[in-house]
């Protein structure tokens, strides 16, 4: 039973979490941050994390750099809850197939993980990558031979729609791939909630 959590800034929607995770309390969760690397400052990443703590996880971080699908596997099968933040998409794709965590994850979800993405990764779901163009730099992954996501879901996520600074770049995108692929724009108020291949979409304020 898959079971997505897939936000555009986990901090602001995490209440919405309890329809997937009725009590906390104990749970154990592996905490990536290995997407937020291109950053200097990671204001963001940061907040997710110390929400989680508050929320009464037990939080490790865990970097994917360096790691082999088995390793990976092995090292967060104790774990209830996958975390993936926010940062560089490509980045963070470029190093999701390097470690082989595309493969690991598969198998930790068929095995009852809960997996909560944060914008980046949240993106790396989806089929591609690709649209994030306009919102990253694509050049901080030079080895990424490909833009195909790891297909958990069948439409594109747009992270922090709304957001002023991002209007003209999401005017563009919706411009070049709207007639192409299914792009479903996320606010940071907003968390598509995925169980079994059917998702819905929440907001916070709204029951």
């Amino acid at each position: 039973m898959n079971k997505l959590f897939l936000a555009s800034q986990f901090y602001q929607v995490a209440d919405k979490l309890s329809a997937l995770i009725p009590d906390s309390r104990a749970l154990k969760v592996a905490f990536i941050p290995t997407a937020a690397d291109t950053y200097a400052e990671k204001p963001w990443m940061e907040a997710d994390r110390d929400k989680l703590v508050e929320m009464g996880f037990e939080v490790e971080d865990y970097d994917l750099k360096g790691k082999v699908e088995t390793q990976i596997y092995n090292d967060l099968k104790p774990k209830d809850i996958i975390f993936v933040s926010g940062g560089n998409t490509f980045y963070l794709l470029y190093h999701i197939r390097q470690s082989g965590f595309d493969k690991a994850i598969l198998r930790l979800l068929d095995e009852g993980k809960v997996y909560i993405g944060s914008s980046a990764g949240s993106m790396v779901m989806c089929p591609t990558i690709e649209p994030a163009k306009p919102l990253d730099n694509a050049e901080q992954a030079p080895l990424l031979t490909s833009f195909d996501g790891l297909h958990l879901v069948d439409f594109v996520i747009l992270p922090h729609y709304g957001k002023p600074k991002y209007e003209q770049r999401y005017q563009d995108i919706m411009t070049e791939w709207s007639s192409k692929l299914k792009l479903q724009t996320l606010t940071d108020e907003q968390v598509v909630i995925v169980v079994d291949g059917k998702h819905t979409i929440e907001t916070v304020g709204v029951n």
